[in-house]
Order: structure tokens, then sequence, then C-alpha cells
């Protein structure tokens, strides 16, 4: 099991017009707004993925007006998630291409509120169509939002908070003391000058530990409303999650794993690959390492089966790993908005049973394999036998033919199974699913919608 690997977002000007009807809609609508980090070539070429800041009481407002404009360029909403800004995702149906843009009403760490949004959009320096922070809020923000989450400043970001200092180093150690304290403020001001990043980062429990403190000291009732709101936040997206867990299967032959590395990419600006998980088969709970070893299968029949109570007790303990690991490792995936892409998963059992060394068990695996969440989508790759036995020899034709009449009246009596012919060049093969995979989403967001 490993992490989804991604590249980084390229710019282009695909989605200039987009973003230049949004930013004139806002404007006419009188949303204040700026643009947080990225901005350079705004609005003539973009990334994929905009952050922007809005006034927090503008926000159902921004998003309105963001849907409405989004869906007049031809884009369809199919995702939202509600980390601490309001996450969008859309995609155009002709072209499968996709753009994110974060909502933020305020800048904060686990519900602590670091940056007043309004202080932020007062200050903000206009560059004709949009606006952008004044330089010391935002080395301010490039500062702490990578460090009081994850504990490091982020390598492209140092340049940027150095120079800020150093071009207005009342100011920006002024905002610092009023975060963290007198102490602490100077402390930074001093290691950000110097440029010694690891006596930054050494202060991240301390920052932590004032700006806990401080707020509760200072503002007692907001942020306890701030709390609340943010477990409320917490607890419907753990409820819901934003995430989606995809299975592919196949015979051997039907690529499976080539499909799977594409799909990543195709979907990478809706499911961060760095929140997602690509499983081979199962989720890794017990025996790390002796997985980690194991050689890729080339003759999945080699081996003689165990004996009935073997069997038995041997499903029984993968039955207990693949519960763990949805359980726990796909749904925490999931409620990070990634997307859980599982090859054979435990629907293997009941079609290839000989491959894990089983007999006698058809019937408990179909009753414990019920027992466990089922995924989102199921994609049968399909191809005619003598192309499958072609690309697979080491499996017998007949062996071949088997598996594949088996998982398609497998996929064929699942209301969440498709079938998509993989005889057809990767690259339709993989915007087929991807498009599929986003309709979804879609749908489901609707009748989540609906149930408001």
């Amino acid at each position: 099991m490993s992490a989804l690997a991604s590249n980084a977002a390229p710019r282009t000007r695909d989605l200039s017009d987009l973003i230049t009807a949004l930013f004139v809609k806002w404007r006419a609508e009188g949303v204040k707004f700026l643009v947080l980090r990225n901005y350079e070539g705004l609005p003539a070429t973009t990334g994929n993925d905009v952050d922007i800041l809005v006034r927090p009481g503008q926000l159902k407002l921004a998003e309105r007006v963001l849907v409405s404009v989004a869906r007049d360029a031809g884009y369809h909403l199919h995702n939202r998630a509600e980390f601490s800004p309001v996450s969008l995702f859309f995609f155009q149906p002709e072209t499968l291409r996709q753009i994110h843009v974060d909502l933020f009403h305020k800048l904060e760490w686990r519900g602590f509120d670091f940056l007043n949004a309004d202080a932020l959009l007062d200050w903000r320096v206009h560059l004709g169509l949009f606006a952008v922070p004044h330089r010391v809020h935002q080395a301010v923000n490039d500062l702490l939002m990578r460090q009081l989450y994850h504990g490091y400043v982020k390598e492209d970001y140092k340049p940027f908070i150095h120079d800020g200092l150093r071009q207005f180093p009342v100011e920006m150690e002024t905002v610092l003391r009023r975060i963290f304290g007198d102490h602490v403020g100077r402390r930074l001001a001093r290691a950000i000058h110097a440029e010694r990043w690891a006596d930054v980062e050494a202060q991240t429990r301390n920052m932590r530990r004032h700006l806990v403190l401080r707020r509760l000291v200072y503002r007692p009732f907001d942020t306890l409303a701030s709390l609340l709101k943010d477990a409320k936040r917490l607890f419907s997206r753990f409820c819901r999650p934003p995430g989606i867990t995809v299975v592919l299967l196949g015979a051997d032959g039907s690529g499976k794993s080539s499909v799977a590395a594409r799909l990543i990419r195709a979907l990478e600006f809706s499911f961060n690959p760095g929140k997602g998980l690509h499983v081979h088969w199962k989720p890794t709970v017990f025996l790390h390492h002796r997985r980690a070893r194991r050689p890729a299968t080339t003759d999945p029949h080699a081996q003689a089966p165990r004996n009935p109570v073997a069997s038995a007790f041997a499903l029984l303990y993968h039955w207990l790993e693949f519960w763990l690991g949805a359980m726990f490792q796909f749904r925490c995936a999931m409620f990070r908005n990634g997307m859980v892409l599982v090859e054979r998963y435990h629907y293997d059992f009941v079609v290839d049973p000989r491959r894990y060394r089983l007999q006698g068990v058809p019937w408990l695996a179909r009753r414990l394999f019920r027992l466990l969440p089922s995924p989102d989508l199921v994609f049968l790759l399909d191809a005619p036998p003598e192309i499958l036995h072609a690309r697979k020899p080491e499996v017998p034709l007949e062996e071949t033919r088997r598996q594949r009449e088996a998982y398609r009246a497998l996929v064929t009596n699942l209301p969440q199974g498709r079938i998509v012919d993989c005889t057809e060049p990767i690259e339709l093969v993989v915007n087929r699913i991807a498009h599929q995979v986003l309709d979804h989403l879609e749908a489901r967001l609707a009748r989540r919608r609906g149930r408001e």
C-alpha cells in the first residue's frame, strides 16, 4: 500500500476565462476577496488550485457566485469538502479538465485563529482585477499555515518570509507578538532574520501552546464558539467523507496496475495524491515487512491449496485485515478527501480462491465480505480471453476464460459495478473511468445537498 504520488500543478491559460469572469462577478456583487498565494500571472495564467480569502459574512455569497460562474463556463461542481476553507471541485465533461478552489473565510489552526480575515482584507494590495495580501500578512501566513499544522517551514517559502521580515521588520514582528506573545514573537523574528530555520521550527510547540492560551484568555467566547463549530464540521465530514473508494478488477493481463497509475494522475486535481492510498489487493495492517519483501506473483496457482480448515482460518485472518484497513486506513484517507484506489480487493477470494490457496470456503467468503463497507465504484477491465492470455501467458487460456466469466458475473450483479473495455488504448480506458468517477461524485453531491 502506498501514498499516491503527485507532480506539481502546471500553470495554464485554459482556465483564464473562468477566473476572469469569477473576479468580475465577485466585484460586481460586492464580495471583498484576495488571492492568498500563487497569483503571479493571474488571471491570464493560473494553476488548477486557487486559494481565495473572502470576508466571513460573505462566504455563502462568494460560493454561490463561484458555482454560477463555473456552470456558465461549462464546469460541473462534483465535490465539496469543508476543511478550514470550503473546498470546491469542478470538472468540464468534454475535456475532463478539473479545477479546485479553496474559499477561506478565516486563517486558523485547529479552530484557533492566528490571522484576522478582516485585517488581511482591509490591508490588501490591489493588482487591478484582484487583490493580494500585504507582504507582511502573506509572509506570516506562509510561515504559520505549514508550521502550525506540520511542524516545518516549506522550503519554497523561506526566501519570501525572510524578505518580508527584512523589508518590514517592525510590522512583521508586531504581528508575530500579537499572535504568540512578546517572548515567542521576538524569538521567531530573530531566528527568521538570521535565517536559522531549524530554530524557527523548534518553536512549533511553543507557538501552538501560546496561540491556544492567548485565544482562550483574550477571546474565550469567540474561541469556544469556533471550536464547537469546528467539531461539528469534523463530525459531519467523518459521517459523509468527501473522498472515494474505487476498485479495479480484471483477469490477469487486463492492465490493472497501468490503468491505476494513470487514473491517479488523471484525477490529481480532484483528489490530492498525497492524501490518498493506492492498495494492491488489500490494506497492510499486519506483517508490513514481510509484505514489502514479497516478490510480484508470476504464477498465481503454483502452490497447493490449504485444506478446508486451514483455508477457513486464513480467510478469517484476511477478513480481519480487510476490516481494520477499511475502518481506519481507508476511512482516514476519505476523510482527508483522498481517493482510495484498490486493485483486486476481496472480490478475488470469490473469483479466484486458488490464487490465495483457499478451498471449500466460497460460502464463508461471501458472508464475511458482505460485512465490509462497500466501495463507491467497482470497475472491471474486460477483454476477450485470447487477448488477456496473450498479455499474461503464464496463466492457462482456460483459466483466463474462467476468470473473465466469473468477474463479469460478479460485477454485473454489483449496483456500483461498471464494465470497461480494456482493449482500447489506455488513454481512452483511463478517460472513461475518470469520467464515470466524476459523474458519480456529481450525483453523490446532489444527493447529499438534497438532504440538507
